[in-house]
């Protein structure tokens, strides 16, 4: 999402986006030394299950979801941009949040 500033400012709305892109590109750098999120990290993200991978028009998960702040729980949720993510370990990193990976859907899609 682009903003439109107009005049010489100031912009508050931009204040919560700095906010984001600064807690995302210390995630980021965290993974990068090899220091995954771990349980305590991860205790208030929400928990995606049967999910999917799509990566068009940008990288996202679509599954079900529990604990999220703003969908109900056993709602699909499709995630916002997905910036890096580990099956394995259980986790992925979009640039809204953290989520906690369960199992991803059956072959056949999501049920």
């Amino acid at each position: 999402m682009s903003i439109l500033n107009r005049g010489p400012g100031p912009f508050p709305e931009l204040t919560h986006r700095a906010s984001k892109y600064r807690a995302l590109a210390e995630d980021l750098e965290r993974i990068a030394r090899g220091e995954h999120p771990g349980e305590l990290d991860l205790r208030d993200a929400p928990y995606l299950f049967d999910w999917q991978l799509f990566l068009m028009p940008l990288p996202y998960l679509l599954g079900t979801v529990f604990g999220h702040p703003k969908i109900e729980d056993g709602h699909i949720c499709r995630t916002s941009e997905l910036i890096t993510f580990d099956p394995v370990t259980g986790y992925a990193r979009t640039f809204s949040r953290f989520y906690r990976l369960g199992s991803p859907a059956p072959k056949d899609g999501i049920q």
